[in-house]
């Protein structure tokens, strides 16, 4: 495997992390192959200084080493692109880090204490481990470094493996990191990957994001009878690989389900470094979200999704839950996945069906976030539904973009803006109980809650007539139906009264304004009832 800088066409591939990790040798090996330069900081502050690392230590103290040592950060980045190996302590301290977010891609090799040490146990040039207990002084000092280093995503650990084999990994995940979309939520931070037939990849993102010797895939039966053979294809000789297949459907998503799940999780010995990954729609997503966000108080959690609904909207922004009886999602938690792998080769087998379900929610985000997508989908629709391979991807990435922005700023639906996402949810979640699940998919469902709630914004916001008529001739030219099923109004009040947005006899209701803006505003459960009752009149 062979590849050629330009392509990649990124500033630096920047590595760090604790002495002993192989830096240099990974990075040599790792310049070679992309026929890029190898720049080693330290050998910069030696220069700079005429005098080796240790005698700086020795003479002028580490503070004055650190000085230097930013000073040779700042300069290896000015350089023409690069792979460039930077000391261990550096992210510790100034602004090095962002420097370094900011020049290249970061990547921090990682490995076991005592393989440090018997990397190291020949090795008398480095300052900082002139101690009689070297074990100690390491735990120290990782200790120390942790926070900082824990801010560096792509962590990949080196024990037991060559720099050719590192260099190798790297050099595959090189082309996702380029086009990934990161959502930052601090230590719950996390990638989102796009990345066509990408299951190929799981291997060495898995080992980067949550390193276990043992995974376990929920699924259902329809993604496994499609894709069942080439994920353990991909995935046996890697891990100690177990698949739990569930049954497709809405029906599926239950405290049952969830049992079931955690009998397995049991019965295979997880423990709390076990990822459990997602392999399915909407369906699969929350309910396995849930069961890892619950098992353990908490263990690693992956989400590949297979529909559209799920690439822009359900395994983005860490809701996970079950349906209970009484309503849907009413059990659930927030918790985050470790990355999202988004391939939209997947969306080849979808039914037509389950591609306009997906496309609700592709609209929905337009409605209320993004009028020139709106103009795009105007203008593309039936195109995009005969061939989504031909054009989805770009509109998957901006459904996507547009989820993390919100996600970043209210991650639990505490200042009003994630509840815009609920567009049209109020009475399609409604809709959905009355028919227990079965007559209409979710984006059908929530198709009819959007012509519903843009024809109460009329009244409320002065969302105009035109707009609404834009609206709902974009939502029929999916395929997707407008006019919500005739239930007795006591019944929709009965629906209605287990909406999660509801606050005593107030709704947190999603209104428009326009096409590209939307509101939030306090509404009475009987002025949503009146209209209603007054537009099926």
């Amino acid at each position: 495997m062979r590849l050629r800088s330009s392509k990649l066409e990124l500033k630096h591939i920047i590595l760090t992390g604790f002495m002993g990790t192989g830096k240099s040798s990974v990075g040599k090996v790792l310049a070679a192959r992309l026929q890029l330069p190898f720049i080693d900081t330290d050998e910069i502050v030696e220069a700079l200084s005429q005098k080796s690392i240790a005698k700086i230590f020795a003479e002028e103290g580490e503070a004055e080493f650190r000085r230097r040592e930013s000073r040779a950060i700042a300069q290896a980045l000015k350089k023409p692109q690069a792979v460039i190996a930077v000391g261990g302590g550096a992210p510790c301290f100034r602004n090095n880090l962002e420097k370094i977010g900011k020049g290249g891609v970061p990547i921090l090799l990682t490995a076991r204490i005592s393989t440090i040490l018997q990397r190291l146990s020949a090795d008398r040039s480095r300052p900082l481990l002139q101690e009689a207990d070297k074990e100690e002084k390491i735990r120290a000092l990782l200790a120390q470094r942790a926070p900082h280093y824990h801010r560096i995503s792509w962590q990949l650990p080196t024990d037991g493996r060559t720099p050719e084999q590192i260099a190798e990994e790297i050099l595959r995940l090189l082309p996702l990191e380029q086009s990934a979309l990161r959502l930052n939520l601090g230590e719950r931070s996390y990638p989102l990957y796009f990345q066509r037939e990408g299951l190929g990849a799981l291997p060495g993102l898995i080992r980067r994001h949550c390193p276990s010797e043992r995974l376990i895939v929920v699924t259902n039966q329809v993604v496994a009878r499609l894709y069942g053979k080439t994920l353990r294809r991909h995935l046996q000789a890697a891990f100690d690989l177990r698949l739990l297949i569930l049954p497709d459907g809405e029906q599926t998503k239950n405290l049952k389900s969830a049992a079931k799940i955690y009998e397995k999780l049991v019965a295979w010995k997880a423990d709390r470094k076990t990822p459990l990954l997602a392999f399915g729609g909407g369906v699969i997503g929350d309910l396995a979200g849930f069961a890892a966000a619950t098992y353990l108080r908490g263990i690693p959690f992956v989400q590949i999704p297979t529909t559209l609904l799920a690439q822009v909207d359900s395994s983005i922004g860490g809701k996970t839950g079950v349906d209970l009886p009484a309503g849907k999602n009413l059990v659930g938690a927030f918790y985050q996945p470790r990355f999202v792998l988004i391939d939209e080769s997947f969306l080849k087998t979808l039914s037509r069906r389950q591609l306009t379900c997906g496309m609700a929610e592709v609209i929905k985000y337009a409605a209320i976030f993004d009028a020139k997508l709106f103009r795009r989908l105007e203008d593309s629709m039936e195109g995009l539904l005969e061939r989504p391979e031909a054009g989805i991807e770009p509109i998957i990435r901006r459904c996507c973009e547009l989820k993390a922005w919100v996600v970043e700023r209210d991650e639990k639906e505490t200042l009003g803006l994630r509840a815009k996402l609920n567009f049209g949810h109020t009475v399609g979640h409604a809709v959905e109980a009355l028919t227990r699940y079965k007559k209409f998919t979710h984006g059908e469902a929530i198709a009819m809650g959007m012509v519903f709630a843009a024809r109460f914004s009329e009244g409320k916001t002065g969302f105009s007539s035109r707009e609404l008529d834009r609206l709902q001739s974009l939502i029929a030219r999916a395929g997707l139906p407008t006019e919500l099923p005739k239930f007795p109004i006591f019944q929709y009040r009965r629906a209605l009264i287990q909406d999660k947005k509801r606050v005593s006899s107030q709704i947190h209701f999603v209104y428009l304004n326009k096409i590209g803006k939307s509101a939030v505003l306090p509404t009475s459960l009987n002025q949503v009832l009146e209209f209603l009752y007054a537009a099926r009149s």
